[in-house]
């Protein structure tokens, strides 16, 4: 064992030593330590919530990264997809046969064609491929 893993093994024990005593003690006698060191205990707590749901929200966009990343890398390994070879009009019938049956895709497609801007095949294409991701159709956009 090298003497950088001894010493953060040292460090670990020390650490984990002193989250114990703190766990330890009571809210009264953790207020109490607080001010004595001159700490407003409200503000401590505060401020310790405000960086727990600052890491909170770091760790998730970092996971939501990660996803992306492996989905994009998994699209880009995934052969060709027929969706491309699908004429608009097919590819507009398969996004029509979902829309009959979910009510907020239904809704998505009224408004874009509300005003005016109908829904692209480029939109359509991502919708099929979240379809195939999700497992809900095969690659001629056939529901399984």
């Amino acid at each position: 064992m090298t003497d950088a893993t001894k010493d953060g093994k040292a460090v670990l024990s020390f650490v984990d030593r002193q989250v114990a005593d703190v766990d330890a003690l009571t809210d009264e006698e953790l207020f109490a330590e607080a001010r004595e060191a001159g700490e407003d205990p409200e503000q401590v707590a505060d401020t310790l919530r405000s960086l727990i749901d600052a890491l909170i929200t770091e760790q998730a966009k970092e996971r939501l990264r990660s996803a992306r990343a492996s989905l994009d890398v998994r699209r880009a390994t995934t052969s060709a997809s027929t969706a491309n070879v699908l004429s608009f009009e097919k590819k507009q019938a398969i996004l029509q046969g979902f829309a009959d049956n979910d009510v907020k895709l239904r809704q998505r497609l009224t408004m874009a064609a509300r005003q005016g801007e109908g829904t692209s095949e480029r939109e359509i294409d991502a919708i099929l491929q979240d379809l195939r991701d999700l497992g809900a159709i095969d690659e001629d956009g056939n529901p399984l």
